[in-house]
């Protein structure tokens, strides 16, 4: 199977069929002093997935048509429709492009729809869509979203790129590999001065945690600024000593008596290879022949296995599966198949790659849609990361709800014990989105009752809504959804 129109939402991939499309798409919020909130819509085109056509001086050109669509509780609030032309290469040397379109938006909980089309090879454009929230603080001191960049400098002229006087790229993704040893980051503090003073000299500090949100000290800085309407912030933090992990990146600010005021964070991973990582030994020809991995010949249906493979796979096998694979050749896909396998269980490596095939074909009967495998949706994912649930309660047709599903897990194939996943689908295809989870590094929203919610009312964020954030049930409610998360049978 052949894969077209891969996007990665903030880490999250989408996926339909024919051509090897690929997007990066990340969101970030910031704040005018007068206009109020504002998101940067950000994309980054894969150029090598884009053809090229030809352009001045006997260079080629990529050429991209992006939609941008954003709409609240059914009604679209914003419109654009660009296109968006790669840089000048020679031929066989694509580069990646981006674009960057900012939209000037009240608080609350949005859905983006994102139209993309190669403009040279033609064909249908891809759909993808995913929730945004706004939630930017009405009054005191507060912090923008930690934008990850790859690259600023002073700016010479206006542009799309252009923010606090620098131009500044970002680096969609939270996924910092071996060879990036230097995370950047750019965010905006807002209203000190209206809190310390103008003028008023205040700290901030930076720190990165550990997944045990232990700081580590050769990430930490304190730096000293004047108060303003808005402090811009650029900073870079040596990460080359990180091991491989998830991370979160820390700003406080903290006021003369250094007392904290506000905080951000920002999630992000790591993944460090050291030259003679036992992991990536290679596999004598010999073995792979003679082993399950040579029964599989047809070079494009065994890359389509392995791509399945991508719910359970870490830092440096997702990276291979990813890139080095696409154009791997049949021996070499063999090879990893039987590699991978080896590792999780030595003494059988057959036995428990045809226990992980059987669950494959599992999740794609029971979770595979027009646009996408069923491995490839986050039923099917949390399937195969985790196991079978042990109770899965599921409402399709309820009035007052979108359709919904809650897995309640006993234990987790990790060992955790007395997990949920809830998912629900706002369209008719049924492709239902992991909406909120208790488990650790997956997606958590602490509105999710009010976003299953199919009235008007859902976007009401009261009392209920602080319950739900400190995950206590309310006492007084005999809500259907909030009986099914707080008491799974």
């Amino acid at each position: 199977m052949k894969i077209k129109g891969l996007l990665l939402f903030a880490s999250v991939l989408l996926a339909s069929q024919a051509f090897a499309l690929r997007a990066f798409f990340d969101y970030k919020v910031f704040n005018h002093p007068t206009d109020g909130p504002y998101v940067e819509c950000i994309t980054s085109f894969d150029g090598a997935t884009f053809q090229l056509a030809p352009a001045d001086s006997g260079l080629f050109m990529a050429q991209a048509e992006l939609m941008i669509i954003i709409s609240r509780m059914g009604e679209i609030v914003e419109y654009k429709k660009l296109n968006i032309n790669g840089p000048l290469v020679s031929s066989g040397q694509p580069e990646d492009f981006m674009s960057l379109e900012r939209f000037l938006l009240p608080n609350g909980i949005y859905d983006v729809e994102l139209e993309i089309k190669d403009l040279v090879r033609g064909g249908n454009a891809d759909l993808f869509t995913q929730k945004m929230e706004i939630n930017n603080l009405s009054s005191g001191i507060f912090i923008s979203d930690i934008e990850f960049i790859s690259a600023y400098r002073k700016s010479e002229d206006q542009n799309a790129f252009s923010k606090a006087g620098y131009d500044i790229i970002p680096y969609v993704s939270g996924y910092f590999p071996t060879d990036v040893t230097s995370l950047m980051f750019y965010s905006e503090i807002y209203r000190t001065a209206d809190v310390f003073g103008v003028d008023a000299p205040f700290v901030y500090t930076l720190c990165v945690l550990d997944a045990a949100d232990n700081a580590i000290e050769s990430c930490k800085k304190i730096k000293r600024e004047k108060s303003a309407a808005v402090v811009p912030l650029i900073q870079n933090v040596n990460i080359s000593e990180l091991a491989t992990g998830e991370y979160k990146l820390r700003i406080e600010v903290r006021n003369k008596d250094n007392n904290v005021v506000y905080t951000k964070e920002r999630n992000f991973s790591r993944t460090k290879v050291q030259p003679m990582d036992p992991s990536m030994a290679v596999v004598a020809d010999a073995t792979v022949a003679g082993s399950f991995a040579a029964r599989y010949t047809n070079r494009d249906e065994l890359y389509a296995l392995i791509q399945a493979h991508l719910p359970i796979a870490q830092g440096l096998d997702r990276i291979t599966i990813d890139n080095q694979l696409t154009t791997a050749d049949l021996a070499m896909l063999q090879s990893f198949l039987y590699t991978f396998w080896y590792r999780r269980d030595p003494a059988n490596p057959e036995a428990a790659w045809l226990a992980y095939e059987k669950q494959i074909k599992e999740v794609n009967q029971a979770f595979s849609n027009g646009r996408k495998p069923g491995w490839r949706t986050d039923r099917g994912r949390v399937y195969l990361q985790y196991g079978p649930p042990n109770t899965r309660a599921m409402r399709h047709n309820e009035a007052d709800y979108f359709p919904f599903e809650i897995w309640h897990y006993y234990e987790t194939n990790d060992k955790l014990h007395d997990r949920r996943f809830l998912f629900y689908s706002t369209d008719l295809t049924m492709d239902m989105e992991l909406l909120h989870s208790d488990v650790p590094n997956e997606v958590k929203n602490h509105q999710w009752k009010e976003m299953v919610r199919s009235r008007p009312l859902a976007l009401n964020m009261g009392d209920a809504s602080r319950l739900n954030a400190n995950q206590n049930k309310d006492p007084f409610s005999n809500d259907e959804l909030e009986n099914l998360w707080f008491s799974p049978h």
